[in-house]
């Protein structure tokens, strides 16, 4: 099977600054996430920063709202995993070997 992403199993937090607004806002998340948000950003045509831009102002409308809040790391978790849940179709779910074994397909598959 052939890996797309760069990260494999469990790796270290990595922290990056985006800037939102002209303010620097430190990010720390998992390696994958990051790669995740750099596709999502090639397939909508935006940037890192202008996709965090965006979950920053509905964190700060649902803040507003009075709301309970999440910090801006774990709102771009739930972005990615939702962006990829609504993309994920069932030729594709075929293709990355979901069906063979909970991990097949994933980096905690092992190897294919």
């Amino acid at each position: 099977m052939q890996q797309t992403g760069k990260s494999l199993g469990i790796s270290p937090l990595v922290s990056r600054t985006v800037n939102i607004a002209g303010q620097r806002h430190q990010i720390r998340i998992e390696p994958s996430y990051w790669e995740a948000l750099e596709e999502i950003g090639r397939r909508e045509d935006l940037s890192v920063d202008e996709l965090c831009a965006d979950l920053k102002d509905r964190l700060d409308a649902q803040a507003r709202r009075n709301e309970p809040g999440v910090s801006l790391a774990n709102a771009v978790r739930v972005f990615v995993v939702g962006y990829f849940r609504q993309a994920a179709t069932e030729a594709g779910h075929s293709r990355a070997g979901h069906g063979r074994g909970l991990l097949a397909g994933t980096p905690f598959g092992g190897t294919s």
